[in-house]
This record gives C-alpha cells, sequence and structure tokens, in this order.
C-alpha cells in the first residue's frame, strides 16, 4: 500500500514542479524566479520518492503512515491551487502577491521534508538516506536568489497591515510604480490596481479565503498611497517618525527635517556629562547617575558636587525623570533606526555603508534595538547586501559587522541570521582572503550556539577555508579562526577535513583516543594524505601515532589491520618513522603477519612494503643492543625463509628483498650483515628467484646478489657454478629484449663482480658470446648498465688474451673507451682506464718498424713512424695511447680529488715509461705538460698511486733536462715521501735524491728516514 501511495506522489510531485514552471513567462519577474527554485526543488524531491519507492519493495514500512499520507497530501493540494490561483493572475497581482507565495512555500518546503522523513523506511540502504538528506535540506535551507532590488519590494509589501500610516502606503505604491517603470501619476498604475482588484475573485480558488484577504489588503494599501500623494508631507511627526522611505519619494527632501532630539539639560548627569540610565535624587533634591554619585560618596564626599552640604547621604529613584529620559530615548532609537533603514534601502553606497554603521552602533548602545531592526527585516537585507557580487569591500565589512552586533548575545537574531542563509555567504566570503576577517568574527558570534556550530561544520568547504587562516600573518585573525575550530563539533569528519589541511593535531588524538571507528578512519586519512609537508608529517608520525597504529596491527579485526597497514606504508617510507616503527617492536608485529596463514595476501603486501622501508632505516641506525648481530642473524633467517616460501606473494617477496638489501648497503648493519648472509649462503637462496616469472622479485634478488658478490665474488662464483645454467641466464639476460633494464644491469654487475683471474670462468663467458653485447651497450645511453658492462668488459682487455685484444680493437672498443674516460661516473672511468692500460702493455708486441723505400720507390714519400715507438702504430693494430689521443684525459683524472681514479689513471700512463721507450714516453708525457701534473698530485694521492708516480718520476729524472726543469718542484714531495712510504718505495725515492743530488746538501733529511 505505501509503494503504491509513494508511487503517486512521486508523480503528483512531477506534475506540480511542471506547472510551478508554467506560471510565469516573464523570466526577470519574482514570481518567475520563486517558483522556478520551487519547481527545482519538487524535482529533487520526485527524485528521491522514487528511489524510496524501490526501497519500501525491498524493505517495507512496519508502521501506520495514514497521518503522514493525509498531511502530505493536504499540502500539496493548498500548493497546487496556489500555482493555479497565479496561473488565472496578471503580472501586477503577480507581484503583489510574491511575500504570499514565499511564505506559503516556504511553510510547504517544511512539511514535505518532515512529511519525507516520516516515511523513509528504518533500513533503508546509506545512499538512498544520503539523496532524502540532501533532499530535505535543499527544501528546509534553499531561499530564491532574489535580486536586491526584488528582495527591498518584497520586504515591503510584507510589512503592510490595514494600519499602515498614509506615508508606508504611499512609499509602497512609489516603489511598486518604480518597479514596474511608470509614475505613480500615470493612468498605467491605475489601471494595473483596477485589474489587481478583479484578479482577487480569481484567488477564490483556494479553499480558504487567506490569499484574497492578502490580495486585498495590498490593493486598499495602494489606493490609500495613490490618494495621498496629492497631500502635504509636513505636520504628521508621528507618521514619519515610523515611516521608511524610498529612494526618489518626497520623503527623501523632508528625511533631514527630523532628526533625533538633543537630550534636556535635566537628563544629563553633572559628573559624567552623560545621559543618565539609573537617575537618583540625594539630600540636596539634585539628580545624578546612580553610580556615579555611589563612587562620589566612596570616596569619603559629604558634600553635594555642586558644593551644597548634605544632612545625609542617602538616595533614592527619580522615577519621573527616568521615565521622560526612557521616552525620548525610544523616540530618537526609533528616528534613529527609520533613517538607518532608509540608508540601507536605497541604492546609494555611501548611504548603505552609513546606514549599517549606524545599526551596529545602536545594538551596540542598547540590546533593545536589536530587536527593532530584527522587526524591520533589517538582516536579511544586510545580508543580501554582504552577498551582492558589486558591493564594496568596505560596505560588505560593515554589513558583517552590524550583522555580528544584532547577533552578539542574540539567540533570535542568530537563528534568524543562520535562515536567512548567512553561513553560506559567509562561507562564500572565505573564500576571498583579504576580505575574510569580518565574515570569521561573525562565525566565531554564530559559532558560540552548538546548534548553530553544527550547521556550520556541516556547510561544505567551511572547515577546509577556515583551517587555511590558520597561517596568516594577523595574529588577531588566527585567533578568532582558533575559536571558531574550537567552538565547532569534533567530528570526525571535521577532523579529517582539518587534517587535509594539515591541522594534524586533532587527527592524532582522535587515533590515540577515539573508538574503534575512528582509529580507523583516522588510519585511513593519514594513509590518503601521501604529499603532507614535513612539518605536518612530524606532527602526525608521534610515538603515540606510530605505537596506536602497530597495536592496530595486531587486531582481530581485518579492516582494522588494513587501515594501520595503509597509513604505516604512507608514513614509513620517512627513515625517522622507520626507525621510530622499529623501536615500537613494529618488525615483530609485522613479521608476525607475514608469517600467518590467516593474513590476506593484500594485507601481506602491505606489511613486507613497510618492513622494506623499516629495515632500510634501521641499516643506517640499528637501535643499540647486547645482542645486536644474534638479532639481526634471526631477521635475515626469517626474511630467507619467507622469500623462499611459496606462500608469500611475490610482490611482498620483492619488498622483503628491498629491505634486504637496504641492510646489506646500511652504513650501520652493511658489514655484518653482509657477513651473516653469506655464512647462510645467500647467494644459493638469491639464484631460484632469477627464473622467476614476476620481474620485481627476480630484480630484486638479482640486486642484493650483486651487492653481496660486490666483495664476495668467489663465493658468488661457486654457488652460480653450483646452480647449473645460471650464468648462461644471466648472459641471456643481457640479450633478451623483454628483461627490464634494472635487471640487466644487475646482470651485468654480478658478471663484472666475478673473480677476473678465473681463465675458466672467461672461457666460458667468451663461448656464450657475451663479448659483443658486452660491446654494444658501452654507448648506451643508459648509464647504469653502461657502467656495468664495461666493467665486465675489462677482464677480455688482458694482455694475456692477445687474440681477444685485436677483435675488441677492430671492434672500436679503443675510442669508446677513450672518451668514457671523460664519464661522470667513477667506475665507468677507472674501468675505461684499466681496459686502455692492458692494451696499452700489449703495444710493444705489435709495432712494426718502418721499411726503407726501395730503389724504384724513391720519389714516394717515406712513411711516417709513430714518435713513441718509431714504427708503424695504428689504434687497431698496436692499441697504442698516443695515436688513440688517450693521454690527455688520463692525466685530467689524475688531478682529480678521487684516489682510485688518479691511481688507475697513473697505470695506464706508467705503460708508456715502462718499457725500453721509456725516454721517449717520459718526453710524450712532458708534451702534455704531464710531469708538472703527476708531481702537483704525488702529496694527496694513494699509496699505490704514490709508488707508481714515484717510478714514472724515477724515469723523468734520468733525464738532466727534467733534472733542472722539474727537481726543485719535486725535491719536497721526494723527501717527504723517503721518510714515511714504505720500504720498496723509499729506495726508488732514495735514488731520485741521488739524482737530483740532495743526498748531500739534504742528508739530515735522509738520515731521518733511513732510521726511522
Amino acid at each position: 500500500m505505501a509503494v503504491q501511495w509513494v508511487g503517486q506522489l512521486c508523480h503528483r510531485v512531477s506534475m506540480l514542479a511542471v506547472a510551478a514552471e508554467g506560471v510565469m513567462t516573464v523570466k526577470e519577474h519574482p514570481t518567475h524566479i520563486i517558483l522556478n527554485d520551487f519547481a527545482t526543488s519538487l524535482g529533487d524531491l520526485a527524485s528521491s520518492l522514487k528511489e524510496l519507492q524501490k526501497e519500501l519493495e525491498v524493505h517495507p514500512l512496519t508502521r501506520s503512515i495514514e497521518s503522514q499520507q493525509r498531511n502530505m497530501e493536504a499540502e500539496m493540494t493548498a500548493v497546487e491551487q496556489l500555482v493555479m490561483a497565479h496561473r488565472a493572475q496578471s503580472q501586477f497581482t503577480s507581484l503583489l502577491s510574491c511575500p504570499f507565495l514565499l511564505l506559503k512555500l516556504q511553510s510547504c518546503r517544511g512539511n514535505l521534508s518532515k512529511g519525507l522523513e516520516s516515511i523513509t523506511p528504518v533500513a533503508c540502504s546509506p545512499l538512498v538516506k544520503l539523496q532524502i538528506s540532501r533532499t530535505q535540506r535543499q527544501l528546509r535551507e534553499s531561499p530564491p536568489k532574489l535580486g536586491l532590488k526584488e528582495q527591498n519590494l518584497i520586504d515591503l509589501l510584507s510589512t503592510i497591515t490595514e494600519g499602515s500610516t498614509n506615508l508606508r502606503c504611499k512609499e509602497l505604491a512609489e516603489q511598486v510604480a518604480e518597479y514596474l517603470g511608470v509614475a505613480l501619476c500615470d493612468a498605467a498604475f491605475a489601471e494595473n490596481l483596477a485589474e489587481a482588484k478583479k484578479d482577487i475573485k480569481k484567488a477564490d480558488i483556494c479553499d480558504d479565503n487567506e490569499f484574497s484577504l492578502y490580495l486585498d489588503q495590498c490593493t486598499k494599501a495602494l489606493e490609500k498611497g495613490l490618494a495621498y500623494q496629492e497631500e502635504p508631507v509636513g505636520g504628521d511627526h508621528a507618521d514619519f517618525l515610523s515611516t521608511p522611505s524610498s529612494p526618489g519619494s518626497s520623503y527623501f527632501a523632508s528625511k533631514e527635517v527630523v532628526a533625533p532630539s538633543s537630550p534636556l539639560p535635566s537628563f544629563i548627569c553633572p559628573i559624567t556629562k552623560q545621559v543618565m540610565k539609573d537617575p537618583v535624587q540625594i539630600a540636596s533634591g539634585q539628580t545624578y547617575e546612580r553610580n556615579a554619585i555611589l563612587q562620589w560618596f566612596k570616596d569619603g564626599k559629604t558634600t553635594c558636587p555642586l558644593g551644597e552640604k548634605l544632612k545625609n547621604t542617602k538616595m533614592k529613584p527619580n522615577y519621573a525623570l527616568k521615565q521622560s529620559i526612557s521616552e525620548w530615548r525610544e523616540r530618537n532609537y526609533n528616528i534613529r533606526l527609520d533613517n538607518a533603514e532608509w540608508r540601507l534601502r536605497s541604492f546609494q553606497p555611501m548611504e548603505q555603508a552609513r546606514g549599517a554603521r549606524d545599526i551596529k552602533l545602536l545594538c551596540e548602545e542598547d540590546g533593545i534595538n536589536k530587536y527593532g531592526v530584527a522587526s524591520r527585516k533589517l538582516i536579511p537585507l544586510l545580508i543580501r547586501l554582504a552577498d551582492t557580487p558589486t558591493t564594496s569591500v568596505n560596505l560588505r565589512e560593515l554589513c558583517f559587522n552590524a550583522l555580528s552586533a544584532l547577533a552578539q548575545d542574540h539567540q533570535e537574531n542568530q537563528e534568524t541570521l543562520v535562515f536567512e542563509g548567512v553561513i553560506d555567504v559567509l562561507v562564500r566570503t572565505l573564500r576571498k582572503y583579504d576580505e575574510a576577517e569580518p565574515a570569521i568574527n561573525l562565525l566565531k558570534v554564530l559559532s558560540a550556539s552548538p546548534k548553530i556550530a553544527e550547521i556550520i561544520s556541516r556547510t561544505p568547504d567551511a572547515v577546509l577555508l577556515l583551517v587555511t587562516f590558520l597561517g596568516h600573518e594577523n595574529e588577531n585573525l588566527v585567533v578568532s579562526v582558533k575559536a571558531v575550530l574550537v567552538n565547532l563539533p569534533t567530528s570526525d569528519e571535521n577532523i579529517v577535513i582539518m587534517a587535509e589541511a594539515n591541522l594534524m593535531k586533532p587527527l592524532v588524538t582522535r587515533l590515540v583516543e577515539g573508538g574503534k571507528e575512528s582509529k580507523i578512519l583516522m588510519a585511513r586519512t593519514l594513509a590518503r594524505l601521501e604529499h603532507m609537508p614535513e612539518s605536518s608529517k612530524s606532527l602526525a608520525t608521534t610515538r603515540e601515532t606510530i605505537k596506536t597504529l602497530t597495536n592496530m596491527t595486531n587486531s582481530e579485526d581485518e579492516e582494522e589491520v588494513d587501515s594501520a597497514i595503509l597509513a604505516l606504508k604512507n608514513l614509513s617510507a620517512s627513515q625517522p618513522v622507520g626507525i621510530l616503527i622499529a623501536d615500537c617492536t613494529g618488525l615483530e608485529v609485522l613479521i608476525r603477519l607475514l608469517t600467518s596463514k590467516k593474513t590476506s595476501a593484500i594485507t601481506k603486501i602491505g606489511a613486507s612494503y613497510i618492513v622494506a622501508n623499516v629495515l632500510v632505516a634501521v641499516g643506517n641506525q640499528w637501535r643499540p643492543s647486547e645482542d645486536r648481530d644474534a638479532d639481526i642473524d634471526h631477521f635475515v633467517e626469517t626474511f630467507f625463509i619467507l622469500i623462499s616460501s611459496s606462500t608469500t606473494p611475490p610482490a611482498a617477496q620483492s619488498h622483503l628483498l628491498q629491505g634486504l638489501l637496504g641492510l646489506a648497503e646500511g652504513k650501520d648493519t652493511g658489514h655484518a650483515v653482509k657477513a651473516i648472509m653469506i655464512r647462510r649462503n645467500a647467494f644459493s637462496v638469491l639464484i631460484p628467484h632469477f627464473r622467476g616469472k614476476k620481474p620485481e622479485a627476480r630484480r630484486d634478488s638479482l640486486k642484493l646478489f650483486t651487492s653481496l658478490a660486490r666483495k664476495h665474488g668467489a663465493e658468488a662464483w661457486m654457488a652460480i657454478k653450483i646452480s647449473s645454467g645460471t650464468l648462461q641466464l644471466l648472459v641471456e639476460m643481457l640479450k633478451a629484449e623483454e628483461i627490464s633494464e634494472p635487471e640487466k644491469v644487475a646482470a651485468a654487475r654480478i658478471i663484472s663482480h666475478l673473480p677476473e683471474d678465473d681463465h675458466s670462468l672467461t672461457g666460458t663467458l667468451r663461448s656464450l658470446n657475451i663479448v659483443p653485447t658486452l660491446v654494444s651497450y658501452l654507448t648506451s645511453s643508459n648509464q647504469s648498465i653502461q657502467e656495468a658492462c664495461v666493467a665486465a668488459l675489462v677482464r677480455y682487455t688482458s694482455p694475456d688474451l692477445l687474440d681477444l685484444q685485436k677483435t675488441l680493437a677492430q671492434m672500436q672498443v679503443i675510442p669508446i673507451l677513450v672518451t668514457l674516460l671523460d664519464s661522470r661516473r667513477p667506475r665507468v672511468k677507472t674501468s675505461a682506464a684499466q681496459g686502455l692500460a692492458n692494451f696499452s702493455k700489449s703495444t710493444t708486441r705489435l709495432v712494426k718498424p718502418v721499411a726503407p723505400n726501395k730503389w724504384w720507390q724513391c720519389f714516394k714519400p717515406p712513411l711516417e713512424s709513430c714518435k713513441l715507438h718509431s714504427g708503424i702504430c695504428t689504434v687497431e693494430s698496436t692499441f697504442c695511447l698516443l695515436m688513440a689521443e688517450a693521454i690527455y684525459p688520463l692525466l685530467n683524472m689524475v688531478a682529480e680529488d678521487d684516489g682510485k681514479i688518479a691511481e688507475v689513471a697513473l697505470e695506464a700512463l706508467f705503460t708508456l715509461v715502462d718499457n725500453d721507450q721509456w725516454e721517449k714516453g717520459c718526453h710524450i708525457i712532458h708534451q702534455a705538460n704531464g710531469i708538472s701534473t703527476i708531481l702537483g698530485n704525488l702529496p694527496k694521492c694513494t699509496p699505490r698511486a704514490q709508488d707508481i708516480s714515484i717510478n714514472m718520476c724515477e724515469k723523468f729524472f734520468r733525464i738532466s733536462q727534467f733534472q733542472n726543469s722539474f727537481g726543485p718542484m719535486a725535491q719536497m714531495h721526494i723527501i717527504t715521501i723517503a721518510q714515511q712510504a714504505a720500504p720498496k718505495t723509499k729506495d726508488v725515492a732514495g735514488r731520485i735524491l741521488r739524482q737530483l743530488d740532495l743526498l748531500q746538501t739534504q742528508s739530515h733529511y735522509w738520515i731521518n728516514s733511513t732510521s726511522k
């Protein structure tokens, strides 16, 4: 039954919406605006009723709704009659009926909203409940958006009664005429009025006579005003004081005539010089303000302030004077209120600003004036003025200040403000950052009411916009904003909004102290805030926060666990948070989740991600403990088991491998972890993952293997040999297109870390045709794979593999290596220099002498020989460093601060002088300004580089030219080395000192060095 009735009601509401839209065709007419807005609300109501009908089919009502049906049907009938009555009216009559229409439709909206709530089943779905809630709010809180001119006219119409004065009626007639664009004295106005009187009969379509009575009252008021237009204005001060006017009327001319009257001298207290509020008479017969004369007597004075001696200090109220002052004040208040109303209703911004200012002053002077302002319906006018886009910043501020004064300690006015939509206006104003202070001050006043505070908190964007002002430079404004936020209800939704604006303290408090549902919501909010500023993140990641989230992961409730995991995932990327999680026994809790059979795959992946972040963090700062190595060993063992388990999702395996890599590379744990992993046969644990189908786990296992093989190449090669086909697999990874570049980089690095002196390994790799693949990557734009491949290729540049050297030279490897000497990556430079050094060692074996021309070749120019090797040199056939133009780049490397780079470059340059052609090699280095570079590097180079440099200097200083040129520059460095270096290097340094004839002149240095 209820389902059928709701369907019929839905149809009826839809038809009424269509009818309301078609009443008035003139879009600018107030009636069109009012009915169109009502039609929109009815459309939303129809949609909600349609969804409600579907819900009732699933969840029938268990209670009777007959009374609700009768009420809603009666409401619909009344509105249908009202809409039909407006169809038959002229535009003039419709204009007059707007206040009545607004009032009735507002009442209908409220009743329909209540009726909708009463027929909603308790078991209704959340989505339908949300839609119904929105519809109810639309019905209750969405007044039509009328223009300021139309609203002023409607406000004036609504104040007309049978007892309205002539001036009030005349003002109404003038404003109606002005709105219609005709003069009051024109015949057109009288004709419209006559037509309106006829329309009163058409209003009888309604069941009651209320509408027709209202129209009759309006027409009579207009007739009264029309008849009064020829009469003089002056004289009737009572009318004048109670009647506001509109701009352009005759009232404007007489407005300045009647001004607030000055107080009589008897109203003024002789002490305070102000009008008295509580006058009292003393023994001298003189009247004073009670508080003033009391203070006079308290000060020990027993005479009258005017000098007369007093018999006593008794006081008695002066009721007559008090009544006179009260009447005078009331008359003045009325005059000032009338003036303020007139100014507000004018269309002159300066007058409106003065009117708003006057209202504020009146309200601050006496709270009774708040009722006077409200009774004149000036509150909606002030709100509309503030909300009008064309209103100046100053006028808007004055309007808000006046509204603040009206709302202060006045509940009724506060409710009126809210009903008239001031909250939405204030929230819109908050978007104007530089104009928001008056709006915030008004919100501060309104939010003191819990009921209004709840409305503010539910207003879209209100809390979000408020929190944006917490960083404002105006401290007073920040204080006001905080006061508003404190007044707002601390609902979870508000706290989430504050957190999204980086106000984290309420969220942390609710997370730590709230109930289960609140904790889940706060945790999910932390999970969503991925781009928190560091300042906000530090506030959110307290020890209490992390401990609470860690405890939540121990819950039996899956939703609670998941929310905590998501929050920790977001927070743990920060190293301090990772350390904090470890301190709160987070690793142990997360490991229990990873090892539990009940834990879902998604939760395991999230937990493993957090574990990875924590391990990376503690790798650089492991918490001190007596059993540090034992703790690390336990964790490594556990993670190896999890990585090898088939129940661990591949993504989780990947994360755990990343965490172990963080431990292995950590500044604090690296050495110990690598030793533990090698002891636990890590290479054998990782190799099976090389063949895995999931690229993430394969990539991370290769990376960890690479990290361990860097210092443990022999152990890595042993594990690879044991696992058949692994070496071939690594080579195939380099060749396969479907393998990602990070995996190729890791595979190449593993190969580069394997022992170079293992000839069987070199032969096996060569048989797998790895050399062309490595060469192809030397010019790759990916610097990581370039670095790995040039390092792996060095083993094939050994002088013992002359045939392979020739093959590489023909593949143009040498010019590529020379180019790589300028790389920004240290390992690329050192590998390239090492390779060139190996090539250079073979050069002397490959140089061909220049054959003299035969007699028949006498006219042919002789072949030019190499300046270094005195023969035919080419890069391809002899690997000559000079022909390859490698000397200058190598010398640049010698001058670098990195000792390892300088060491390898010196090894390559030493090949130029470590042969029978050493003298030419010295001259070649000198021509490149290399001798001064090598000597300048002596004080800062490594012991190995120092040893190579000293041996090169020994060659240089065999030549007398260099003794004279560079001896003075080198002697102090050589003496220092002779004192401090290793014995073998000392011997070479001694020979150099003899070459420079320094053993006699500097014998005390030599004696000191040899005695050590």
